[in-house]
């Protein structure tokens, strides 16, 4: 039986709590788990898997174009694994290739998004789900005893939100699917980028001295925003800026038509006396001869 553990903050007091691999009998009740959970979404009108593609097709959220697209990427980052798995280019390229790599899972992620989560309200998706979840609260145990730590599936799903159903959830996943936390440091453009220290622990882009930078090798601080050497605010060609995105310049005043410098102080002070002017006008009556 495998055993994945895990530390949990409770109260204020720390403790650790594992996953274990499902037995049979715990298969087989999540089973009838799962067979109700999908019995009631077909009765409540849920459509099947099956029929996804034709929804979607249907309502216009895919077409072939978006098929040609999701294959193309699929197709690009097949190919940038090839590259970077058989080097023998410049360090430089290999570097671009992974970058791009990594700009092509995300344009996948986003472009199949609507299916993923259309999927998970398909019959089949509810049934999964209501599986998945009376696996995790009859397999979180006390690592000590291996005593069930959540009372009963109802239990677990009252307390779905709460960190150690996250983590329990989390843990059971990365057992049963191989879905681990640091997955994405395992693709191949990440694993590529960090050996030739390219990207930090916290797959964010460094340069040689280890400080942030964009794809570019343009220094940014942790929220992204251009900085120069000094870790001052810029902008994209290299002015300095405030917290607000304000320009930093030495001002000088504007000139008037005469070449002259033009005081704040003295232009409030013509516009006063403009507008006074505007006021008698506006104030003067006519007296009839």
């Amino acid at each position: 039986m495998k055993i994945r553990t895990f530390k949990c903050e409770i109260n204020n007091n720390s403790i650790e709590l594992a996953v274990r691999s499902p037995s049979l009998q715990d298969q087989q009740e999540a089973s009838k788990v799962y067979n109700q959970a999908f019995n009631e979404a077909i009765k409540s009108k849920a459509i099947v898997r099956a029929r996804l593609d034709d929804l979607l097709y249907e309502q216009g959220l895919w077409d072939t174009i978006k098929q040609n697209q999701f294959s193309t990427l699929q197709h690009r980052i097949l190919e940038g694994e090839k590259k970077l798995a058989k080097g023998g280019i410049p360090l430089a390229e290999a570097r671009t290739i992974a970058l791009k790599m990594r700009q092509d899972r995300e344009e996948m992620r986003d472009l199949i998004a609507v299916k993923t989560n259309l999927d998970t309200h398909t019959a089949e998706g509810q049934a999964d789900n209501a599986r998945f979840n009376y696996l995790v609260s009859v397999c979180t145990v006390y690592n000590d005893s291996k005593q069930p730590y959540f009372k009963t599936y109802a239990d677990y799903l009252n307390s779905v939100t709460d960190t150690v159903a996250i983590l329990a959830a989390q843990n059971l996943a990365g057992m049963l699917y191989g879905l681990d936390a640091d997955f994405e440091e395992k693709l191949s453009e990440n694993k590529f980028l960090k050996q030739y220290k390219f990207i930090d622990s916290k797959l964010r882009l460094i340069n040689k001295n280890g400080h942030l930078v964009d794809e570019e090798n343009r220094l940014i601080d942790e929220f992204g925003r251009f900085v120069n050497d000094d870790g001052k605010l810029i902008d994209k060609d290299g002015n300095l800026v405030s917290d607000d995105g304000d320009y930093l310049l030495e001002f000088s005043p504007f000139l008037d038509e005469n070449g002259q410098p033009v005081s704040l102080d003295n232009n409030s002070n013509n516009e006063t006396k403009e507008e006074e002017i505007e006021t008698n006008k506006s104030e003067e009556i006519e007296i009839p001869a």
